[in-house]
């Protein structure tokens, strides 16, 4: 497999995107709608929840930890309009939930 360089690599065909391209300008959109995010939450919850995807009317946010995800349950109706004045989430009636995986799992003797 030959070397490519790495401006071959990010440079922008006519019609496509790389797939690192696409990696990259996923990776901004999630670092700007998390700080968007953040920005209506207080102090302690907002560092507990990230945003992973907008889709639509959906909002997919990823918890910390269960106890993160819950308060953002209640939370939810009071920072949906907050958010829908941003022009990132302005179509956005919906938060997607998920609690992220700590690795650990039970340990079984």
């Amino acid at each position: 497999m030959p070397t490519q360089k790495i401006e071959n690599i990010l440079s922008e065909d006519r019609n496509r995107y790389s797939p690192l391209q696409k990696l990259l300008h996923l990776s901004a959109n999630q670092k700007a709608w998390t700080a968007e995010f953040r920005a209506v939450l207080d102090e302690p919850l907002k560092y507990n929840v990230e945003v992973t995807k907008i889709q639509g009317p959906v909002a997919h946010i990823l918890c910390r930890s269960a106890s993160a995800a819950t308060r953002m349950r209640f939370k939810a109706p009071e920072i949906l309009p907050l958010l829908n004045q941003l022009a990132s989430f302005s179509q956005v009636q919906s938060l997607h939930l998920r609690v992220a995986d700590d690795g650990g799992g039970s340990k079984q003797d």
